[in-house]
């Protein structure tokens, strides 16, 4: 006897029949999450580390603009002042980089996977902060990557 599943069937199954058929009549193996779609965890606190392959696709079909501000944090060791960022598009307020930054945090998790929306690709860095007079407008500040995610945009961003 055979049957076949056709894969838009199988994904109509329950988690839990899916994993049993899996576990019945495949390789266990294809439960377990592939490793170079997924970070090792998610810290809502801590930025993700992109290797070469993540951040080649993260950068594709981006446009013109999302492309140079990626760009500023690879000549910068992973770290771009906010003004740096709203110069590209001649912005002056930093609800500007809202945009860019869920545009980047949206493709990073469907890149990974990241069903818990933990994961995003730029931090703040809080003591770099300037306020206005008043202290209730940021002026100026820095945004930042990993390292690691620094080093694959340097890759991909060459001097």
């Amino acid at each position: 006897m055979q049957i076949v599943i056709e894969q838009k069937d199988f994904r109509k199954l329950t988690p839990e029949t899916q994993r049993e058929l899996i576990t019945k009549f495949a390789d266990p193996k294809l439960l377990q999450p592939k490793r170079a779609m997924r970070p090792a965890e998610t810290n809502w606190k801590i930025p993700v580390d992109l290797n070469r392959d993540l951040a080649q696709r993260l950068v594709h079909g981006l446009s013109e603009n999302h492309c140079k501000r990626l760009e500023i944090f690879a000549k910068n060791n992973g770290r771009a002042r906010m003004s740096e960022l709203l110069a590209v598009t001649g912005d002056s307020h930093w609800r500007a980089l809202s945009l860019f930054e869920g545009a980047m945090t949206r493709r990073l998790r469907r890149l990974i996977g990241d069903t818990e929306k933990k994961a995003h690709l730029i931090g703040w860095d809080y003591d770099s902060t300037v306020w206005d007079k008043d202290h209730k407008e940021i002026q100026d500040g820095v945004y930042y990557v990993t390292p690691k995610t620094a080093e694959a945009l340097k890759s991909i961003f060459p001097d």
